[in-house]
């Protein structure tokens, strides 16, 4: 455990496997612009027995928790909370604030948007997308064409609580797009390639582009 890019706040818990091309503690998109340097972290908490491989990068304020394993690449921004079990693919990205439960399971290269809420024990396919809006405003406001009260208003209850929330037992498949504001009842289906912009009830299936209920839950 040499070379490691590790915070000085950072705990690492008993058992855990930490390459020496992981950084863990790194600081959040604020304090950089604030400090101006990279040496300002509250450093992140990882449970015991973890295994983190080379190229993963958890930002500050991260709490994982037992036996959570990443594969090469991933990054989980400030804020995250990550239950025990869970298993990243290479590539994933966790933004700002989301929280994931007990053995979420993420293939390659999911993208999980700021603020979501996943339960336990959900299984989540390759190149699954989450987004935190539905219309994309932040060129505009990065350019001075639109204020962050009017991307607020024209976003309205999407910007609200959780970008998306996904109950346990969801499974989705490979490809599927879910939009801001969407909730996933428990042991509900996304089918591959679907684009989900409404709610699934508990134990559906939704499938298509756009997305059309197929079950409801309380078919045979």
């Amino acid at each position: 455990m040499i070379n490691q890019n590790i915070s000085r706040k950072s705990q690492i818990g008993e058992g855990s496997l930490i390459d020496s091309m992981v950084t863990v503690g790194y600081p959040s998109k604020g304090k950089l612009i604030k400090n101006r340097d990279f040496l300002h972290s509250n450093g992140a908490i990882i449970g015991n027995g973890c295994i983190l491989r080379s190229g993963t990068v958890i930002y500050e304020d991260v709490i994982i928790g037992n036996n959570v394993q990443t594969a090469h690449n991933v990054i989980i921004r400030e804020g995250v909370k990550i239950g025990d079990g869970s298993v990243f693919g290479n590539g994933t990205v966790i933004l700002t604030g989301a929280t994931l439960g007990q053995n979420v399971r993420l293939m390659e290269t999911v993208v999980i948007s700021e603020s979501a809420e996943l339960g336990n024990n959900i299984f989540i396919g390759p190149h699954v997308s989450f987004t935190a809006g539905r219309y994309m405003t932040g060129a505009y406001e990065a350019d001075g064409r639109m204020s962050h009260e009017e991307a607020s208003q024209l976003e309205g209850v999407y910007w609200q609580g959780p970008s998306v929330i996904v109950e346990d037992d969801v499974r989705i498949g490979a490809n599927a797009v879910i939009l801001t504001g969407v909730h996933l009842g428990k042991g509900c289906v996304v089918a591959a390639g679907a684009v989900v912009s409404y709610n699934v009830p508990p134990g559906g299936l939704i499938a298509g582009n756009p997305g059309r209920i197929l079950k409801d839950g309380n078919d045979a």
